[in-house]
């Protein structure tokens, strides 16, 4: 009777702990599945939008034209509101600063209004996706470098809006597009796509077939 007492309670003790251990593994595994989702959901965007900056070159001859070739100054309004017929949206109208609380970096640090990836003029297309643009703020940019960078947040300003996460970044050149990071090893695109990182080149780390 006693051995069959002890074997209850060790029975017992194992299905407590496989619990415990189930309860602190399940938040975890819905947080990757959650990113499994987003990632997908990057991917799937961003093929979207490399067909309509396909479809833009093709019918306004470049992606980003010249003061000259348009007769006015180019300004990051201008940029957005020429891609707007491309992009699906739900207006042409600029939407300004849609993030009450901010947004952030995927370490958890914000993104500062004197950053260069700190984006304040947006579009939004029908399936939420929202769109910015953001001049590239070196005075004198060659041929290798973006002249524009594009941010796209695949589900709008829901949370958690982090760079890595749910908010990627394009470089628009004048005649093609390339995800962030496009240019780096993929040991930094790796180390830079963690929690320890900024999330910047999450954008290409991804696309390459990266894991969170």
């Amino acid at each position: 009777m006693k051995k069959f007492s002890f074997s209850i309670f060790n029975i017992g003790s194992i299905i407590l702990i496989t619990i415990i251990i189930l309860l602190i593994l399940f938040p975890f595994n819905l947080i990757n599945m959650e990113q499994a989702q987003r990632i997908a959901k990057w991917k799937s965007t961003y093929e979207k939008l490399k067909y309509s900056f396909e479809l833009v070159k093709l019918h306004e001859g470049c992606l980003i034209p010249t003061e000259k070739e348009v007769g006015k100054i180019i300004t990051e309004e201008y940029i957005l509101q020429r891609f707007a017929p491309y992009f699906n949206v739900k207006s042409n109208n600029i939407i300004l600063n849609p993030y009450k609380f901010g947004y952030r970096k995927m370490n958890g640090s914000p993104v500062i209004k004197s950053s260069q990836y700190y984006f304040d003029k947006f579009i939004e297309q029908k399936d939420s996706v929202l769109i910015g643009i953001k001049q590239n703020s070196v005075k004198k940019i060659n041929k290798n470098q973006p002249l524009y960078y594009m941010f796209v947040d695949i589900n709008g300003i829901k949370k958690p809006n982090r760079i890595g996460q749910d908010i990627f970044i394009i470089s628009i050149f004048r005649d093609n597009i390339k995800a962030l990071g496009e240019d780096r090893i993929h040991s930094i695109l790796k180390t830079n796509c963690s929690p320890i990182g900024n999330g910047l080149y999450c954008s290409e780390y991804y696309l390459l077939g990266g894991r969170f």
